[in-house]
């Protein structure tokens, strides 16, 4: 199976910043200390987040569908040598990976990319060791759904986010409409559908987090939505979802 982040695979690494470490608070927080811990990275692209775990002392392994991400990924690791170990693979079923295998997994900015939600989040919880954690964050799917728009307020200059069809999940191109380099899309989805799969998948919630945004209109409401949680004792107790 092909990616279609194989034929942005330049662009992507140069936009994100190619080799750049990770630089987000609310990601350090909710991955906390990982020294010695085995960490699987899904959807790990060009390496980033897999870079940073492991500059932090985790045991990495990143799966990712793009070969070209991959290659990217494996270039940054040889430049600086992190012992991170990339593998290409499909999030929805982490083949090859061992169940119960890592103390706790990552998908950071890519589950709106993946088109099988269910799949994916059970493969997840499939990889990891009794208790393990995992840390997820995506496009904030209340304030980014397939039809969003800003107004300003010629009166007093203030920016307001629109919504609209919240409920129209699938497919849409609205996340790259401005990249031109980048025009990848993503699947929207309700808060709900995202709480009640992991739900099911045996992934169990156990914070949320909304930070705050770097321009005018994302310090009013969050663009980004991040989840910290654990495999559920249910789940653990039957040996993997």
């Amino acid at each position: 199976m092909r990616s279609e982040y194989d034929d942005v695979a330049t662009e992507y690494d140069q936009w994100v910043g190619a080799g750049s470490a990770l630089d987000d608070s609310t990601f350090t927080e909710l991955t906390g200390d990982v020294a010695g811990q085995e960490v699987c990275v899904v959807a790990c692209g060009q390496g980033r987040e897999a870079r940073y775990l492991a500059g932090r002392g985790a045991v990495v392994t990143g799966v990712d569908l793009s070969e070209k991400l991959l290659e990217r990924a494996r270039q940054h690791e040889e430049t600086q040598p992190l012992g991170i170990s990339y593998r290409h693979g499909d999030a929805h079923t982490l083949d090859g990976l061992a169940t119960d295998a890592f103390d706790g997994a990552v998908c950071y900015m890519s589950l709106m990319d993946i088109p099988d939600l269910d799949g994916a989040l059970h493969s997840m919880a499939r990889v990891l060791r009794p208790d393990g954690w995992f840390v997820l964050s995506f496009t904030h799917p209340c304030f980014k759904s397939p039809a969003t728009g800003e107004i300003v307020d010629h009166v007093d200059k203030s920016v307001r986010r629109t919504v609209g069809k919240y409920f129209a999940e699938g497919y849409w191109d609205g996340p790259g409409a401005h990249r031109s380099a980048l025009p990848v899309g993503a699947y929207h989805r309700t808060l709900s559908t995202y709480v009640n799969t992991l739900n099911a998948a045996g992934l169990v919630i156990d914070q949320l987090r909304e930070p705050l945004g770097d321009t005018p209109i994302w310090r009013e409401v969050p663009q980004l939505l991040y989840i910290r949680g654990h495999l559920s004792a249910v789940s653990s107790a039957r040996g993997g979802i």
